[in-house]
C-alpha cells in the first residue's frame, strides 16, 4: 500500500517553509533589473500554456499500483512575480477502483484474477496558486531549474460508472458495498464534488519561451469518487510530465547612459603686443589678502548603509564651518539607481544626509548654518553606479 500520510506530511512542510524566509524587495529588484539587462527582457511577468500527460492512482482498500491509469492536462495562467502566480487548471481521463476481497455467485472463471476492477470516468477543473520556491530564497530570479509549490481548489466531477455495478451484480463483494452513486434508491450516473490539490512542479527551462518538467499533485475529492464509502474523503494522486509554453515578455529597460565629458578646451596663447618698459616706481607694501578656501567633501557608503562616521571629513567641515560663519553648506544625501528602487534609494539618501547634519551639529555647527536635501536616485553624480551612494557636502 503506498504511504499517503507520509507523503502528504512531507508536502505540508515545504508548504509550510515558504512562509519563514524574509527578503527585502530591494534586492530581489537590483538584482532582477541586472538580470534583464543581460537577457534582453524582463523574465518576469509573462503568461504560459501547459500540456501534461502521465499517471494517476486513487488511494483505497487496494493497492494504489493497482489502480494506475492515464491522465492528461492542459493549464493557462501567469507568473505575476519572480514568485508568484496562477493558473486555470484541467485535468481528467479515466480512473480506476476495485475490490480484492470477493466469492463468485456463478461458475467460476478459467482465469482467477486477484483484484476486481472497474473504470469512471472523470475531470478536475482548478484554480492553483504557484509559488517558486527557488525566488523566496535567492536574490537570482531567472535560473535553467525552478521548482514551484502548487495549491489550488475547484470542482471534480465523475460519472459512468457501470462496471462497478457489473461487478456487484456478479459477485458477493462484501454486505456493506452499496454504490455510493444511489440517490434514495435512484441510482445517479454522475457525481459532482470539491477537489482540493497540493502538489510540486520541477520545471526546466530549456529556451526563452520553452520548459520541460514533472509534476505531483495530491487531489482530496468527495467520500463517493470512487463509488465506495470508507467516511472520509478519497484520495487521487497523479505524476505527469509537462511542456509550457511561456509568452508576453516585456522588453528589458534600458540601462542609463553613462555622461559623456566633453574635452577642455585649450586656448592658444596670444602674443602680446610691445610695450615700453616702465619707469620703475617705487610700489607700496601690498595689503594682506584673504583667500576663502573651497569646500567640497564626499563620504561614500556601502549597499542599505548610512550609519557611517568619518571623522576626519566631519572635523574638516566643521572647521571650515567655523572660520567663515556668515557661508552656509548644503548636504546633498543620494542613492544609486542599479539597487533598490526610487521610493527606498529616497529614504536611504535621507538618513544618510540626517545622519552627517547630526554629528556637525555635534560638532557646533549651527542648524542654520547648514541646508540638508536627499535626490535618491534621481541624480547620478558618478558614473560608476556603485559612488553614488555619497553624500556631498560643498561650502558657498
Amino acid at each position: 500500500m503506498c504511504n499517503l500520510k507520509a507523503i502528504i506530511i512531507a508536502s505540508a512542510a515545504a508548504l509550510c517553509s515558504v512562509g519563514a524566509v524574509a527578503q527585502e524587495d530591494s534586492s530581489i529588484e537590483g538584482g532582477f533589473l541586472a538580470e534583464s539587462q543581460e537577457l534582453g527582457y524582463k523574465p518576469y511577468p509573462y503568461n504560459f500554456i501547459q500540456v501534461q500527460g502521465g499517471f494517476g492512482t486513487t488511494f483505497t482498500d487496494v493497492s494504489c499500483w493497482k489502480l494506475l491509469s492515464p491522465t492528461f492536462s492542459i493549464g493557462i495562467g501567469r507568473m505575476f512575480s519572480p514568485i508568484i502566480g496562477a493558473r486555470v487548471h484541467v485535468n481528467g481521463w479515466k480512473a480506476k477502483g476495485g475490490f480484492d476481497e470477493f466469492r463468485y455467485t456463478g461458475d467460476q472463471p478459467v482465469n482467477n484474477p486477484s483484484v476486481l476492477k472497474y473504470k469512471h470516468s472523470y475531470i478536475n477543473s482548478n484554480v492553483d496558486l504557484m509559488v517558486n520556491i527557488f525566488n523566496v530564497f535567492s536574490q537570482k530570479v531567472h535560473r535553467p531549474f525552478d521548482l514551484y509549490l502548487i495549491g489550488g481548489l475547484g470542482l471534480n466531477y465523475t460519472w459512468h460508472n457501470n462496471g462497478f455495478e457489473n461487478i456487484v451484480s456478479q459477485y458477493q463483494v462484501g454486505s456493506n458495498i452499496v454504490n455510493a452513486w444511489g440517490n434514495k434508491q435512484n441510482l445517479r450516473h454522475n457525481v459532482l464534488s470539491h477537489n482540493l490539490r497540493l502538489g510540486l512542479l520541477a520545471d526546466y527551462n530549456i529556451a526563452k519561451h520553452w520548459s520541460v518538467g514533472a509534476e505531483i499533485d495530491f487531489n482530496s475529492l468527495d467520500d463517493r469518487f470512487n463509488s465506495k464509502y470508507k467516511d472520509a474523503d478519497d484520495w487521487m494522486m497523479t505524476g505527469q510530465l509537462s511542456i509550457t509554453y511561456k509568452f508576453g515578455f516585456k522588453d528589458a529597460p534600458k540601462p542609463a547612459p553613462k555622461p559623456v565629458v566633453a574635452p577642455p578646451v585649450v586656448a592658444k596663447p596670444v602674443e602680446p603686443a610691445p610695450v615700453a618698459a616702465p619707469k620703475p616706481v617705487e610700489a607700496p607694501a601690498p595689503k594682506p589678502v584673504v583667500v576663502d578656501e573651497p569646500l567640497k567633501e564626499t563620504i561614500f557608503y556601502a549597499l542599505r548603509e548610512s550609519d557611517v562616521n568619518r571623522e576626519s571629513i566631519v572635523n574638516k567641515v566643521a572647521e571650515w564651518c567655523k572660520k567663515y560663519p556668515n557661508k552656509k553648506i548644503t548636504i546633498d544625501g543620494y542613492a544609486d539607481k542599479g539597487t533598490g528602487n526610487p521610493k527606498l534609494n529616497v529614504g536611504y539618501a535621507q538618513k544618510r544626509a540626517d545622519k552627517i547634519a547630526a554629528l556637525l551639529k555635534e560638532k557646533g555647527v549651527p542648524a542654520s548654518q547648514m541646508t540638508v536635501k536627499s535626490y535618491g536616485d534621481s541624480v547620478q553624480p558618478f558614473s560608476e553606479n556603485d559612488k553614488n551612494r555619497c553624500v556631498i557636502i560643498e561650502g558657498k
